[in-house]
């Protein structure tokens, strides 16, 4: 499967070099889309780093022609050496389309760690919502999150994560908060065990959490 996302998902990008793109294109080499789109340096580097300009030569080789200083009409003799560049590794495209688009393209965060899901018996989310009362244990990614105050003032967190199934609703009490906030907040995928009971004002499926732990290989 492949999953398509409009510019303007980049950051930084402006709408006078996103309809440049659009209306000048096809692109034959890197020094070709520089001289007639002419993005800003930061626009360049993000258009290079999500993978946009693929088809011109590995991030890493494009990269580097960036940040050297480009000067239209030098590009030939630098793509001479261009193929001792390795590309960027699947995790490294990952982590960095979740910072500049707010979602990786690349592959699914969980695709990495799935037989680590499997060996630890977690539950898809989609088969989840059949198991109310019961204590269960989800893998998943941070979709969204909010903080919420208590009436002591502490804090806790509702947060929503996504495995390839679905997405699930997960709220952290403040004791488990103290101990997990930097996992449970981050953009790693995570194993989260808890009772899943029904949102009595939503009527939806939710997890209260007990455990969070960041999922690795």
């Amino acid at each position: 499967k492949q999953l398509f996302m409009g510019l303007g998902q980049i950051k930084h990008l402006t709408r006078r070099t996103i309809e440049k793109i659009i209306r000048l294109r096809p692109y034959h080499s890197l020094d070709d889309f520089l001289t007639r789109v002419d993005p800003r340096s930061q626009e360049a580097e993000n258009l290079v780093k999500v993978g946009t300009l693929d088809g011109l030569g590995s991030i890493p080789m494009l990269l580097k022609r960036l940040q050297s200083g480009w000067q239209a009409g030098q590009m030939s003799l630098f793509s001479m050496n261009s193929g001792v560049e390795d590309d960027w590794s699947l995790e490294e495209r990952m982590a960095v389309q979740q910072e500049i688009l707010g979602v990786s393209l690349a592959a699914h965060p969980l695709e990495l760690v799935a037989e680590r899901i499997e060996k630890v018996g977690a539950v898809a989310i989609a088969d989840a919502v059949d198991m109310i009362g019961q204590r269960i244990t989800v893998a998943g990614v941070r979709q969204t999150s909010r903080l919420n105050r208590t009436a002591k003032g502490e804090t806790m967190l509702f947060l929503t994560v996504e495995d390839l199934s679905g997405t699930l609703d997960v709220i952290v009490f403040p004791d488990l908060y103290k101990q997990v906030k930097q996992v449970a907040t981050s953009n790693h995928p995570m194993l989260i065990t808890g009772v899943l009971e029904i949102d009595r004002g939503r009527e939806e499926p939710t997890l209260k959490a007990e455990k969070i732990i960041r999922l690795s290989g």
